[in-house]
């Protein structure tokens, strides 16, 4: 099983990181941006949209400001549009699918370009690319 772990820098530290590579098998089988070696001189928007690709399951990490960036929000919307599973990594270290009644977020998740409302594992999304950072 491959995962792509998404979270929100601010609020998941290297340690928080390790730990959930660690409840998720290991690092081969679990990308966490952070916590990749990247190659200078490839395109980091590159590595994770390769790493998406390759993912079977995408693991949000739910936290205060998971949605409040473009680049999540991006993120979870390439997984749902690509047809990836998407689970919720609650912080009890348990997961949440969509259908859960545990599923932290709204069941329409904001677009990252234009805030229009997206439904959760609907198939209608625009094609967009994350903002460097």
């Amino acid at each position: 099983m491959r995962y792509f772990v998404s979270y929100a820098r601010r609020d998941n530290n290297v340690e928080r990181l390790c730990e959930i590579r660690a409840l998720l098998g290991g690092s081969d089988c679990t990308y966490v941006d952070d916590l990749e070696v990247h190659d200078p001189s490839t395109d980091r928007t590159r590595a994770v949209v390769d790493a998406l690709e390759c993912a079977e399951t995408f693991i949000a990490v739910y936290s205060e400001h998971y949605l409040m960036t473009e680049w999540t929000r991006w993120e979870f919307e390439s997984a749902l549009h690509m047809g990836i599973e998407v689970a919720a990594l609650l912080p009890n270290n348990r997961f949440a699918r969509p259908s859960d009644p545990q599923w932290p977020w709204p069941r329409r998740v904001p677009h990252a370009r234009n805030a229009a409302a997206r439904e959760v594992g609907g198939a209608s999304m625009t094609e967009s690319s994350p903002r460097q950072s």
